[in-house]
């Protein structure tokens, strides 16, 4: 019992310290830049979804209206990941990036 009861406080103690490491605002990193192409809700959608699922750590990913009406937009990228370039960025997109281009896109610092 006493066996027992150990290992579930280990695994406990786990799983509490890894999702207060994983919630940290500190580990996390942001990214901005600029993005053409956006021109609706759905053109929006695919982005953030092609950005987060094929980029390692996002957290979040923003896309907002940019300072000239018809200009790129501005890009905010939230991830754990250090290693994220407008490059990377563009690869993740994949077939989306005929459509889409990241004009812009460097840590905030």
């Amino acid at each position: 019992m006493k066996t027992t009861l150990r290992t579930f406080l280990a695994v406990l103690i786990s799983v509490v310290s890894t999702l207060i490491h994983a919630t940290d605002p500190a580990a996390q990193i942001t990214y901005t830049g600029e993005i053409s192409g956006v021109v609706c809700a759905s053109c929006k959608e695919h982005i953030t979804t092609m950005l987060t699922k094929k980029l390692d750590g996002v957290v979040s990913v923003n896309v907002e209206p940019g300072e000239k009406l018809g200009g790129p937009q501005k890009l905010t990228i939230v991830a754990k990941n250090a290693e994220i370039t407008k490059e990377t960025a563009t690869t993740a997109l994949g077939s989306y990036a005929k459509n889409y281009e990241i004009v812009s896109l460097a840590k905030k610092s």
